[in-house]
């Protein structure tokens, strides 16, 4: 029988009691390790596997045209980016197969890889793309980007199916990060106005960066973030719980028209790109409100190209003796304007009653005059026959003798007169449309015996657009008033903020002054900057616009279609030591409005011309330098036109009457924009389609009513006859010619000299 030994018993409870003082001494062990030395890391896996108070990004609002059209928006988009080594830490062997296959794999298929990018992706190559990989696999790089920009998903989903890519993360090591993208819907133009709304990295801290309407309305655009908790479910980053809702940006509705913004934009462009100049911007608003239209700045960066880009390094121009970085020119920077301030020199004179229409000055025959030690260059001296210029002839000449005869005949007596009706004419606001706007600037007489202050001078020099320093919104501004009838509109570029397409708070059209100046002198001054345009009538019983004598310094901007009225003015810049052609460099701009009848719209056209980078040989351009006629003048015509074809449209079909055909005289020239401008008058239905080599020729109207186009074989020497001037230089520069121009108008004849041709227009 089984005899209970105590002693047994005791020895057992002894062992359970130490098993359990052992695990309780582990437990506690560990417990002080993780407490103590381990907190750190037990700290990091918890914030790795949840994050609460985790911010939630609100929905950034959309900047809307005039027309509640999107102008600009966020997008998603991506950034491509490659591992090149896989790590597989629970798995050596996986680790050491899958990168010997794809050393493989690369090897086999990089440059089928290379060339199905170079067809997806813009601005890469071939070459490129493959001298990054294999620098890049050489290196063994991770999180490695070999295109720089960012791609749509749409580019990713065909990324996804070339060689090697098609094979998944694990072998290509390629994969995505999304990105938030400000969107330019209306592709190049009009983002110095737009701005940027951009988080980027400086001295290692992310700092949010933004610019122009983007910065003038941010607080209304960026919206507010919301709380959220984050937790790591299945591998992926997944908000489980809001706990406060983001609050969506409102939406910024501007007076901008799309497109108009193109049209300007085209012009310009086109401008710049024939005769090679700098840069340029216009702005367009509409006179009656003070609405802006139009804001496009384009300057040519290193790569040769005309863009309106945030930043881009672009030639050096005037007096900067830096590069050049490109910025709203528009709104916010100052230059002196050269003669378009003529225009505002006699407003002011009549304005103040110092003189009147009737008087006149000396017309003196020299090309240079000397005011008391004051020497004051004529470049457009024309002899009238008479010995006097009235102050029509001036303007109509552009002529700096006459001017400063006129404004020391008003003011030399009382000089704070004249700087005082500058200021009230609000040539010294800044209208406050973007952050950056710069405050224009006039000498005034009060800084008399100060550095670079007002002196025996100054009057002369103010007279010519000199010694003062004006901003492309406050000229343009300014002649709005004058097409206005004297009413003074504040320039409006913001319309509303919209909030899920509700209006919140609106921006009304504001009149600055009802009343500037008299509508008496706003039809003296209009009457003066027409005939700069269209000259002063030849026939007395007949008055219209057509039958004037067209020698004005404007006469460029001279349309068949309306009349236009405006100013044109060449500002020389400065030399210094780094920049002794400084002096050469020239501020080319046009000013005006349209139709000059009836006024619509009010238009500024500038142009940067810098000599060191003119294309043309040295003794051509130093005999024939670029004016404001034979540049700004032009762009301002194309622009004008174009913006009022659709108004000036004549019904193609009128209740109860007959059809009736609009033929209008259509010059030769490039057969596309022929038919486009047919089209927008409504004269054809649709524009045809053009074939490849057969875009120059002529459009007739046929018996048939229809048009017809023929088209025409170019030759070694095109034959540009019955061209527009714009078209004929085009083309013969395109074809390595250089172009000499006689007269204005259409071309009557063409001759060759060596490797020039020379143009007669009529």
């Amino acid at each position: 029988m089984f005899k209970f030994r105590p002693n047994v018993v005791l020895r057992f409870n002894l062992l359970v009691i130490f098993a359990f003082t052992l695990a309780g001494i582990i437990i506690v062990g560990k417990a002080a390790i993780i407490m103590f030395f381990e907190r750190d890391d037990w700290n990091k896996i918890k914030e790795e596997n949840i994050r609460r108070d985790e911010p939630i990004e609100a929905r950034r609002g959309n900047l809307l045209d005039d027309n509640g059209e999107l102008i600009v928006s966020t997008l998603p988009k991506y950034r491509l980016l490659f591992d090149f080594k896989y790590y597989n830490p629970r798995n050596k062997k996986d680790e050491e197969t899958v990168n010997a296959e794809r050393d493989s794999i690369w090897e086999k298929h990089l440059h089928e890889l290379c060339v199905g990018m170079n067809a997806i992706l813009p601005g890469t190559s071939v070459k490129l793309l493959k001298e990054r990989f294999l620098d890049a696999r050489k290196e063994l790089k991770g999180g490695y980007q070999p295109y720089k920009g960012s791609i749509t998903y749409q580019q990713y989903k065909k990324i996804q199916e070339l060689p090697i890519i098609n094979l998944g993360k694990k072998y290509s090591g390629c994969y995505t990060k999304e990105v938030k993208s400000r969107e330019n819907f209306i592709g190049n133009t009009g983002n110095n106005v737009f701005g940027v709304s951009r988080n980027t990295e400086k001295n290692g801290r992310n700092i949010e960066e933004v610019s122009g309407l983007e910065k003038k309305y941010n607080s209304y655009l960026k919206g507010e973030a919301g709380i959220g908790t984050r937790a790591k479910v299945g591998g992926k980053w997944i908000t489980t719980h809001e706990e406060k809702q983001p609050k969506d940006g409102y939406d910024v509705q501007t007076t901008l028209n799309a497109q108009m913004m193109d049209i300007c934009h085209t012009a310009l462009e086109r401008e710049l790109k024939e005769k090679r100049l700098a840069a340029g911007w216009a702005i367009l608003m509409e006179t009656k409100s003070g609405d802006i239209k139009a804001i496009v700045n384009l300057a040519r960066n290193e790569k040769g190209e005309y863009t309106d880009s945030i930043g881009n390094k672009t030639i050096r121009f005037g007096t900067k003796d830096s590069v050049y970085v490109q910025k709203n020119q528009a709104l916010c920077e100052r230059n002196e304007p050269g003669s378009i301030f003529k225009t505002v020199a006699l407003t002011a004179i009549l304005a103040d009653g110092k003189l009147t229409t009737q008087d006149s000055v000396t017309a003196f025959p020299e090309r240079v005059h000397n005011f008391k030690g004051h020497r004051v260059h004529d470049e457009m001296y024309r002899n009238n026959g008479t010995g006097k210029y009235s102050m029509s002839d001036a303007m109509m000449y552009s002529s700096n003798i006459s001017l400063v005869q006129f404004v020391r005949n008003a003011y030399l007596n009382n000089p704070e007169q004249y700087t005082n009706t500058l200021k009230r004419f609000g040539l010294t606001d800044n209208y406050n449309l973007v952050d950056d706007e710069v405050t224009p600037y006039i000498k005034t007489p009060d800084t008399r015996g100060q550095e670079g202050g007002w002196d025996g001078y100054t009057l002369n020099s103010m007279a010519m657009g000199l010694a003062v320093e004006m901003t492309a919104i406050n000229m343009v501004s300014f002649y709005n008033t004058i097409a206005n009838g004297g009413r003074q509109m504040q320039p409006r570029l913001v319309k509303a903020i919209l909030n899920n397409g509700k209006v919140i708070e609106k921006f009304p059209t504001k009149v600055i002054n009802e009343q500037l100046f008299s509508k008496d002198v706003a039809q003296a001054v209009t009457a003066m900057l027409d005939s700069v345009v269209n000259g002063k009538s030849i026939i007395a019983d007949k008055k219209d616009w057509r039958y004037g004598k067209r020698d004005g310094t404007g006469k460029n901007a001279h349309s068949e279609l309306m009349r236009i009225a405006g100013k044109t003015g060449t500002a020389k810049q400065y030399a210094s030591k780094k920049h002794p052609n400084g002096d050469k460099d020239k501020l080319l701009s046009f000013c005006g409005f349209f139709p000059a009848d009836a006024p619509e719209y009010t238009l500024i056209v500038q142009i940067m011309y810098d000599y060191e980078t003119d294309p043309r040989p040295q003794k051509e351009k130093d005999s024939s330098s670029y004016g404001g006629g034979s540049t700004s003048a032009l762009v301002f015509k194309e622009i004008a036109e174009k913006i009022m074809t659709d108004k000036l449209a004549i019904p193609v079909k009128k209740s109860g009457e007959k059809e009736v055909h609009i033929t209008p005289a259509i010059k030769k020239g490039n057969i596309g924009e022929a038919y486009y401008l047919l089209n927008s008058i409504g004269a054809i239905d649709s524009i045809p389609k053009v074939e490849k080599g057969k875009e120059w020729g002529e459009i007739t109207f046929g018996k048939n009513g229809k048009y017809k186009a023929t088209a025409k074989e170019l030759g070694k020497v095109p034959d540009v006859t019955k061209m527009g001037a714009k078209e004929a230089i085009y083309l013969l520069q395109k074809h390595n010619f250089k172009v000499k121009i006689e007269g204005f108008g259409t071309v009557k004849k063409q001759r060759k000299k060596g490797d020039t041709i020379i143009l007669e227009l009529e």
